[in-house]
Protein backbone atom coordinates (compact mmCIF):
# COMPACT_ATOMS: atom_id res chain seq x y z
CA UNK A 1 0.00 0.00 0.00
CA UNK A 2 0.99 3.56 -0.58
CA UNK A 3 1.71 5.97 2.18
CA UNK A 4 1.39 9.43 2.02
CA UNK A 5 -0.07 12.51 3.86
CA UNK A 6 -3.82 11.59 3.18
CA UNK A 7 -3.52 7.71 3.76
CA UNK A 8 -1.71 8.39 6.90
CA UNK A 9 -4.90 10.49 8.13
CA UNK A 10 -7.39 8.10 7.26
CA UNK A 11 -5.77 5.37 8.88
CA UNK A 12 -4.65 7.66 11.98
CA UNK A 13 -9.23 8.76 12.37
CA UNK A 14 -11.09 6.89 13.99
CA UNK A 15 -14.14 7.64 16.52
CA UNK A 16 -13.62 8.96 19.71
CA UNK A 17 -15.97 8.72 22.73
CA UNK A 18 -13.87 11.13 24.95
CA UNK A 19 -11.71 14.36 23.85
CA UNK A 20 -9.57 16.35 26.95
CA UNK A 21 -12.19 19.61 26.28
CA UNK A 22 -9.34 21.74 24.47
CA UNK A 23 -10.69 24.26 21.93
CA UNK A 24 -10.08 24.02 18.63
CA UNK A 25 -8.64 27.46 17.00
CA UNK A 26 -10.41 29.23 14.14
CA UNK A 27 -7.90 28.34 11.50
CA UNK A 28 -8.33 24.42 11.90
CA UNK A 29 -12.04 24.50 12.49
CA UNK A 30 -11.95 26.98 9.07
CA UNK A 31 -9.96 24.19 7.74
CA UNK A 32 -12.43 20.87 8.43
CA UNK A 33 -15.49 23.34 7.15
CA UNK A 34 -13.68 23.84 3.64
CA UNK A 35 -12.63 20.28 3.49
CA UNK A 36 -16.62 19.60 3.89
CA UNK A 37 -17.90 22.03 1.24
CA UNK A 38 -15.49 20.51 -1.38
CA UNK A 39 -17.04 16.81 -0.51
CA UNK A 40 -18.13 15.43 -4.03
CA UNK A 41 -21.76 15.75 -4.90
CA UNK A 42 -23.86 14.63 -7.37
CA UNK A 43 -24.69 17.10 -10.31
CA UNK A 44 -22.76 20.06 -8.06
CA UNK A 45 -26.41 20.52 -5.93
CA UNK A 46 -23.88 21.21 -2.83
CA UNK A 47 -27.26 20.51 -0.97
CA UNK A 48 -25.97 21.03 2.62
CA UNK A 49 -25.70 23.33 5.46
CA UNK A 50 -23.48 23.30 8.23
CA UNK A 51 -24.33 24.12 11.69
CA UNK A 52 -20.73 24.37 14.11
CA UNK A 53 -21.60 24.42 17.64
CA UNK A 54 -18.83 25.75 19.29
CA UNK A 55 -20.43 27.79 21.71
CA UNK A 56 -20.55 26.65 25.79
CA UNK A 57 -23.65 27.81 26.19
CA UNK A 58 -24.88 25.96 23.04
CA UNK A 59 -23.02 22.80 23.80
CA UNK A 60 -24.59 22.65 27.40
CA UNK A 61 -28.14 23.24 26.30
CA UNK A 62 -27.53 20.25 23.92
CA UNK A 63 -26.32 18.04 26.59
CA UNK A 64 -28.92 18.98 28.93
CA UNK A 65 -31.45 17.48 26.27
CA UNK A 66 -29.13 14.82 25.26
CA UNK A 67 -29.11 13.50 28.38
CA UNK A 68 -32.98 13.91 28.60
CA UNK A 69 -33.17 10.73 25.85
CA UNK A 70 -32.92 7.60 27.56
CA UNK A 71 -30.51 5.05 25.69
CA UNK A 72 -31.30 2.10 24.01
CA UNK A 73 -31.29 -1.38 25.89
CA UNK A 74 -27.81 -2.39 25.96
CA UNK A 75 -25.96 0.33 25.61
CA UNK A 76 -24.13 1.96 28.48
CA UNK A 77 -23.96 5.67 29.50
CA UNK A 78 -20.70 7.25 28.68
CA UNK A 79 -20.67 9.76 31.69
CA UNK A 80 -20.79 13.31 29.60
CA UNK A 81 -23.02 13.42 27.28
CA UNK A 82 -21.17 15.53 25.16
CA UNK A 83 -18.32 13.63 25.59
CA UNK A 84 -16.33 16.94 26.55
CA UNK A 85 -15.84 17.89 22.96
CA UNK A 86 -15.22 21.43 21.90
CA UNK A 87 -17.23 20.99 18.99
CA UNK A 88 -20.37 19.77 17.06
CA UNK A 89 -20.99 20.18 13.89
CA UNK A 90 -24.59 19.13 12.05
CA UNK A 91 -25.15 18.84 8.55
CA UNK A 92 -28.82 19.40 7.23
CA UNK A 93 -29.99 20.00 3.51
CA UNK A 94 -33.40 19.65 2.02
CA UNK A 95 -34.78 16.27 0.78
CA UNK A 96 -33.67 15.54 -2.69
CA UNK A 97 -31.74 13.79 -5.32
CA UNK A 98 -28.48 12.57 -3.29
CA UNK A 99 -28.35 14.93 -0.54
CA UNK A 100 -28.22 12.02 2.19
CA UNK A 101 -25.25 10.75 0.62
CA UNK A 102 -23.63 14.49 -0.16
CA UNK A 103 -24.29 15.31 3.55
CA UNK A 104 -22.56 12.16 4.69
CA UNK A 105 -19.55 12.67 2.16
CA UNK A 106 -18.69 16.37 3.27
CA UNK A 107 -18.66 14.70 6.92
CA UNK A 108 -16.24 12.27 5.99
CA UNK A 109 -14.22 15.04 4.38
CA UNK A 110 -14.19 16.52 7.63
CA UNK A 111 -13.42 13.40 9.60
CA UNK A 112 -10.19 13.19 7.31
CA UNK A 113 -8.93 16.54 7.09
CA UNK A 114 -9.40 17.14 11.34
CA UNK A 115 -7.78 13.85 11.95
CA UNK A 116 -4.70 15.54 9.28
CA UNK A 117 -4.50 18.10 12.18
CA UNK A 118 -4.45 16.18 14.94
CA UNK A 119 -7.86 16.79 15.82
CA UNK A 120 -10.42 13.54 16.19
CA UNK A 121 -14.10 12.63 15.44
CA UNK A 122 -17.35 10.85 17.02
CA UNK A 123 -19.94 10.47 14.86
CA UNK A 124 -23.12 10.88 16.96
CA UNK A 125 -26.33 11.06 14.42
CA UNK A 126 -28.62 8.48 16.16
CA UNK A 127 -28.74 10.17 19.20
CA UNK A 128 -28.98 13.63 17.63
CA UNK A 129 -32.22 12.49 16.19
CA UNK A 130 -33.78 11.40 19.26
CA UNK A 131 -32.68 14.55 20.66
CA UNK A 132 -34.74 16.44 17.77
CA UNK A 133 -36.91 14.20 17.73
CA UNK A 134 -37.98 15.04 21.55
CA UNK A 135 -36.79 18.51 21.60
CA UNK A 136 -38.45 20.48 18.23
CA UNK A 137 -37.91 23.57 19.69
CA UNK A 138 -34.15 23.00 19.79
CA UNK A 139 -33.95 21.32 16.59
CA UNK A 140 -35.47 24.56 14.91
CA UNK A 141 -32.86 26.84 16.65
CA UNK A 142 -30.34 24.72 14.79
CA UNK A 143 -31.31 23.36 11.73
CA UNK A 144 -32.75 25.52 9.13
CA UNK A 145 -36.39 25.33 8.28
CA UNK A 146 -36.74 22.63 5.53
CA UNK A 147 -33.96 21.14 6.28
CA UNK A 148 -33.69 17.31 7.31
CA UNK A 149 -30.24 16.34 9.78
CA UNK A 150 -27.70 13.83 8.02
CA UNK A 151 -24.84 13.74 9.74
CA UNK A 152 -23.95 14.79 13.36
CA UNK A 153 -20.73 14.46 14.91
CA UNK A 154 -18.31 15.74 17.65
CA UNK A 155 -15.05 17.13 17.00
CA UNK A 156 -11.59 17.69 19.86
CA UNK A 157 -8.75 16.61 20.34
CA UNK A 158 -8.52 13.11 21.53
CA UNK A 159 -8.60 12.19 25.44
CA UNK A 160 -6.64 10.05 27.20
CA UNK A 161 -8.03 6.77 26.53
CA UNK A 162 -6.93 5.39 22.58
CA UNK A 163 -8.07 1.93 21.93
CA UNK A 164 -6.61 0.05 18.84
CA UNK A 165 -8.99 -0.32 16.44
CA UNK A 166 -7.38 -3.39 14.81
CA UNK A 167 -7.03 -4.29 11.61
CA UNK A 168 -10.44 -3.48 8.67
CA UNK A 169 -11.65 -6.39 7.66
CA UNK A 170 -14.62 -6.96 5.01
CA UNK A 171 -14.76 -8.92 1.93
CA UNK A 172 -12.89 -7.34 -1.28
CA UNK A 173 -13.79 -9.28 -4.90
CA UNK A 174 -11.53 -8.12 -7.65
CA UNK A 175 -13.08 -9.19 -10.91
Amino acid sequence: MIQNETMKSILARRSYKMFDGRPIDDESLDTIITAGLYAPTGMNRQPWHFTVIKSAEMMAKFGAARRAVPLPPGIPAMGDPMRNAPVMILVSAQEGGTAAQDCCLAMENMFIAAASLGIMSGWDHATVMDVFERNPELRAELIPEGYKLHAAAFFGYPGPEVKDRGERKGTVSYK
